[in-house]
């Protein structure tokens, strides 16, 4: 039967080949953003175990992994090292409907399997569009909601391979049906009481179940037609191209800092005060943040167990922002878990669940951030979200800016020119983008 949605949805993202011109202006951002992920966390704990596991388990090939120094490795093995580097440090970009993480699975994808089928531009850009707009509507569509990216980004991945392998409706609708069943079971943050092994949100293995799926579909691999109704974990009327969520791409999102994006409102209010009314650490007695209940619900160690478990506690994101800079968090690095400092005003941050800003979740990430301080004064700053959202968007010239400045001192100022120049002026083909990334 064609009737299904996986039928819908390959029709979709083929349809989307026109929508290519009227987005281009984010798609190129993505690609910039995608860059100054990936030199953040090439040498990453995650990103190297990666590089080692894709030689061990899938063999040394043809392809390098970006910015990385290490044997060549076949195409899913690349794809696989690039999404764990984009992901390792919570800095890729994000998605409002989704709540979740969409570029560090679909680009990587896209890049690779586009460079070696030498797709155009456009082609690689209609690739990146049609996966983030289909892994969008799931990821929006989990009933209940569930946050945990890696279930539903490699459906976006079998879409954006499926497409730079030139697929029909047939098979990049059997690949949909495929990757919907391989996605990984990841649990969200919000029910593990400690974030410490690397896995977070699971990202880089969708990306493995999403390319699987594509390739196995090119090879007539048949998946079950109904697999979005059967699963039992989408709303499917939220998915149909009626549906409310319909261009989820445009709710893209680009982060500022190094940590969960529930955190981000709140270090910008936080920050906002100390500088506005000129406080030292010392000053501050109690930091309240009243937030909604994902927030709530999210580890928030004030002494984290681990560098994972560090990007997803609020309390001390704000400490790290207040007591070193926000630039400490541009990225955080693993020896900040070891500051006293931090951590004894990490303890002094509480977090209050307000019911009224639930609603608001995940179309805003709104917070009110109080501060007392040891004299008796209180201190108060309002965030309806956090910059980098699509009400309030990052221009081309603060996400080049990201980008140099995560790869100063990792690569050098004539690569991160060259990188910057290669993204600045439109969507490259992905044989441009691979080679502009490989070391």
């Amino acid at each position: 039967m064609k009737n299904e949605l996986s039928y819908d949805l390959a029709a979709l993202a083929l349809q989307l080949e026109s929508e290519v011109a009227a987005n281009r202006a984010l798609l190129k951002q993505c690609l910039i953003d995608a860059a100054a992920a990936a030199i953040a966390g090439y040498d990453s704990p995650a990103a190297t175990i990666a590089a080692k596991c894709a030689v061990r388990g899938f063999g040394t090939g043809y392809v390098a992994p970006w910015f990385s120094s290490s044997a060549n490795v076949t195409p899913i093995g690349a794809a696989f090292v690039n999404s764990s580097a984009m992901s390792a440090l919570d800095i890729d970009d994000g998605n409002r409907a989704a709540r979740g993480h969409l570029g560090a699975a679909v680009v990587p994808a896209a890049s690779v399997f586009g460079s070696l089928n030498d797709v155009s531009a456009d082609t690689f850009a209609h690739a990146i569009l049609a996966g983030c707009e289909i892994g969008g509507r799931l990821g929006a569509a989990e009933s209940p909601p569930f946050f945990a990216s890696g279930r539903w980004a490699g459906v976006g991945v079998a879409v954006a391979t499926g497409i730079c392998l030139g697929f029909d409706r047939e098979k990049l609708a059997s690949a949909i049906s495929l990757s919907v069943h391989a996605a990984p079971l990841v649990a969200a943050a919000g029910v593990r009481k400690q974030m410490t092994g690397h896995i977070k949100e699971g990202v880089p293995f969708g990306l493995l179940s999403g390319v699987a799926s594509a390739l196995l579909a090119e090879l007539g691999y048949q998946g079950d037609p109904d697999a979005v109704e059967s699963v039992g974990i989408f709303d499917t009327s939220r998915i149909s191209p009626q549906s409310p969520d319909a261009f989820a791409f445009q709710r893209t999102y680009f982060k500022r800092y190094t940590c969960c994006r529930l955190a981000h409102a709140p270090i910008d209010a936080a920050v906002a005060i100390a500088a506005r009314e000129q406080l030292a650490v010392e000053d501050i007695d109690r930091i309240t943040v009243r937030t909604f209940r994902t927030t709530i619900e999210l580890p928030n160690e004030a002494r984290p167990t681990s560098f994972e478990s560090a990007q997803f506690s609020l309390p001390f994101a704000i400490a790290v922002a207040l007591v070193k800079g926000t630039d400490a968090l541009l990225p955080l690095s693993i020896r900040t878990l070891e500051s006293a400092d931090v951590t004894a005003l990490a303890k002094r941050v509480v977090l209050e669940h307000d019911p009224k800003l639930d609603a608001l979740y995940p179309s805003t990430t709104p917070t009110t951030v109080q501060i007392d301080t040891r004299s008796g004064k209180r201190y108060e700053e309002q965030r309806d979200t956090a910059d980098g959202d699509p009400g309030r968007p990052f221009t081309d010239a603060q996400l080049l800016k990201k980008l140099k400045t995560l790869g100063h001192g990792k690569v050098s100022e004539e690569r991160l020119a060259a990188i910057a120049a290669a993204l600045s002026d439109g969507i490259p083909s992905a044989g441009h983008f691979e080679a502009a990334l490989r070391k």
